[in-house]
């Protein structure tokens, strides 16, 4: 395929049409009025708007494309591109010509796919053909632009069904006489019954075409239920409904829209956008981030157009009840179950009712083959034969792909499975990978080296840093300890700055009252109303790792400041597996079901005293899964920073002379309490009296704390005092 960088877009006049607009449809006549001129050209004239010469939209050569991209479809796991150009491999020019037209009209208007893929996607069939063919400007510049319809991923992921469904319609149109086809194409209202009429599924691309056809008429809303719901919601401004069939609600619509757009001068009205999508959206439209979901049930059967679950004793079903009312369902027809096993199933139909929604994609596996398809619809309870929860799903493909991120996701225990890591492997499988969200990277994120510039602003050594931002990369937690002062907390986010936004870091600090609660999730007391309640909360951990799921192409950070402070096997609790297996998922204590995986783009920094008593309480596991590197005054890098600091700040004293010497005073078994040099590095050491005042409030205060059972209070001050450290350079006289 062409990048879209190469594309070309010859100029042409538009030419006349046989529908008019009624006016420049407030910015979208850019979309509108090239959709038109391809379906004046292809339905009205069967001859290519790319190459008005070929006869492109023939009944011969619909027969060949269906011959060779329905009748003869790959079934095969490879992206639907590559399938499609080995399926048009020595086409007539033709074939090759109306692919990319009835692939124009799909992805024209759609506002989830990025231009340039939009763009590329038809120029990559017209770059198969030799010579090339070029895309007309105006069709160009519609496809480069922004969209008017959001198509979910459903919209995409049925991109071959979606195309299927348009050359059935284009060999239904062949079956009209002339003057049938010039009605159609002249009132909208004709068209909309062809439309109708042709009831083989895809809601989708039949609204979407309808738009393109009509926008006058029609709103570009592809999603059936969003229909229903807008024309209930605002069914009194033409005096209540006509009727509930899809041409009766196209009608009302119709109405509806007019009546607004009179009430707005005539400005555009999105029913998308504020204050209409208050009005009757609840909460269950299909823009919403989409999801993928494993399901392993007997119910579920591919050839039919559902995805189910058995439900044999549950009853009572209703689609506004809460997790309690579905809790309570499970516990008194499951009453012969173990708890677990009914725990089970609720979290299983809660994810299934609930959780999963119109446009997630759904899987299923059955004896080796995996099933690829697209929910459609909302839940419902059936007992036609059996008792089953079940919901309407567009099946797209059948592959025998398991390898990739599929393995591990497939192994997984359950009957509702979350795969949402997958999804965008799903996406490439079945098409969609266009998508804006298809964008993002898929190889791990990559920190930046350390640098020279880095390096003199820390004063540290250059190599040093450099190791430890691959000791990040590779492990994903280090800790950074040592005595107090060496600069810990700053090292750590001075070196997250440098390796991300400021946005993508965040710092915690740990003290012994943190808890799992506090640091990843739990029930925190919440008004409600008159009444008070617990709600579940999201601690940083979680809040950041939601962050960087959704934006996999840079780093985050999670900076643990005194991370040896709290009690670490309880503010992990089973997040410490996660730590060491990045690519699994595990269950949560308070969300059962909700299974969490730990995303890969995010780094832990902690920090640790090792004057802290409470070092002793860092476990063989928290060891075994975080990098330790030590700061100390005696060790590189730290050893002659303040040197280094001073002579780059011009500081004409001799306060790293005095830390050395005081620091070799402290004997080798009191190796974890000598001194850093950032006590002396702070602007109060400047004044005339500041380092008097650092070492007497500061630095002595911690030492007599250590030496307390050994030493008195006179004798730390007698041998570590300011006067007692200077004695040499006095009594030589330096």
């Amino acid at each position: 395929m062409r990048p879209p960088a190469m594309v070309k877009c010859r100029p042409e006049e538009a030419v006349g049409m046989t529908y008019e607009f009624d006016d420049d449809r407030w910015g979208l006549a850019r979309i509108e009025r090239p959709a038109r001129r391809i379906i004046d050209a292809g339905l009205g004239e069967g001859r290519s708007v790319i190459e008005p010469d070929v006869p492109a939209w023939s009944s011969e050569t619909t027969a060949d494309l269906r011959a060779r991209v329905v009748s003869s479809a790959d079934s095969s796991g490879i992206p639907f591109m590559d399938k499609l150009r080995a399926e048009l491999q020595g086409a007539p020019r033709a074939t090759y010509l109306l692919t990319a037209e009835l692939l124009a009209l799909h992805v024209l208007p759609l506002s989830n796919v990025r231009g340039p893929k939009k763009v590329g996607r038809v120029d990559a069939v017209l770059s198969w053909m030799q010579p090339p063919a070029v895309l007309p400007a105006d069709l160009c510049e519609a496809l480069d632009g922004p969209g008017v319809l959001n198509g979910g991923v459903g919209f995409n992921v049925q991109i071959w069904n979606q195309l299927a469904w348009l050359l059935t319609f284009v060999e239904r149109w062949h079956t009209l006489d002339e003057a049938g086809r010039n009605a159609a194409l002249k009132e909208p209202w004709t068209f909309r019954e062809l439309v109708h009429n042709l009831d083989t599924g895809q809601v989708a691309i039949r609204n979407s075409l309808l738009y393109l056809a009509f926008p006058d008429v029609f709103l570009p809303i592809v999603r059936q239920p969003d229909k229903v719901a807008i024309r209930n919601a605002f069914a009194e401004a033409i005096g209540g409904t006509t009727g509930d069939d899809p041409v009766t609600i196209d009608r009302d619509l119709f109405k509806i829209h007019a009546a607004h757009r009179e009430q707005a001068g005539n400005k555009r009205v999105d029913y998308y956008q504020p204050p209409w999508r208050s009005v009757w959206d609840k909460g269950k439209t299909s823009d919403k981030a989409a999801r993928a979901w494993l399901i392993r049930d007997k119910a579920t059967n591919p050839n039919t157009g559902f995805v189910a679950l058995a439900a044999e004793h549950f009853t009572g079903f209703n689609p506004d009840m809460s997790r309690d009312e579905l809790n309570a369902a499970v516990e008194n027809g499951y009453k012969h179950l173990d708890y677990a096993q009914r725990l089970a199933i609720a979290n299983d139909y809660y994810n299934f009712l609930f959780t999963m929604k119109a446009d997630d994609l759904v899987t299923t596996e059955i004896g080796g083959d995996l099933h690829i398809g697209v929910v459609t619809g909302d839940p419902e309870y059936s007992n036609d034969d059996v008792s089953v929860l079940r919901r309407p799903v567009s099946w797209t493909m059948t592959t025998h792909v398991h390898g990739g991120p599929l393995r591990d996701e497939l192994g997984q225990d359950g009957t509702v499975v979350d795969i949402t890591g997958t999804i965008e492997y799903l996406k490439d499988l079945t098409g969609a990978s266009d998508t804006t969200a298809a964008s993002q990277p898929t190889g791990p994120v990559q920190l930046p080296a350390a640098t020279k510039q880095l390096a003199d602003d820390l004063h540290f050594d250059q190599n040093w840093l450099q190791k430890l931002t691959t000791v990040l990369q590779d492990r994903k937690q280090v800790v950074l300890y040592g005595p107090p002062g060496t600069g810990k907390t700053y090292l750590a986010r001075r070196i997250s700055r440098h390796i991300t936004d400021q946005d993508a870091v965040r710092l915690v600090q740990f003290h012994p009252s943190y808890s799992y609660e506090d640091f990843f999730e739990g029930f925190r007391p919440r008004a409600k109303g008159d009444a008070a309640g617990f709600e579940l909360v999201p601690g940083p951990l979680r809040q950041l790792a939601a962050r960087a799921e959704a934006d996999k192409g840079r780093p985050y950070v999670l900076i643990i400041d005194e991370i040896n402070r709290a009690n670490l096997a309880k503010v992990f609790g089973e997040l410490y597996f996660l730590l060491e297996y990045r690519d699994e998922k595990i269950d949560l204590q308070y969300s059962p079901g909700d299974r969490f995986k730990l995303p890969s783009n995010i780094f832990f920094i902690g920090t640790m005293n090792t004057a802290d008593r409470s070092v002793a309480g860092v476990d063989a596991a928290m060891r075994r899964r975080f990098a330790f590197l030590e700061l100390h005054p005696d060790q590189p890098p730290v050893r002659g920073m303040l040197a280094r600091w001073s002579s780059t700040h011009k500081k004409n004293d001799d306060r790293a002379t005095l830390l050395d010497r005081l620091n070799a005073k402290i004997e080798a078994a009191d190796r974890d309490f000598k001194i850093g040099p950032s006590y002396l590095m702070k602007p109060d050491a400047d004044h005339a009296d500041g380092l008097d005042l650092i070492w007497e409030h500061s630095i002595l205060p911690l030492l007599e704390e250590h030496y307390y059972d050994r030493m008195t209070r006179e004798a730390v001050r007698e041998r570590f005092g300011l006067k007692a450290i200077r004695a040499p350079q006095q009594e030589t006289g330096q």
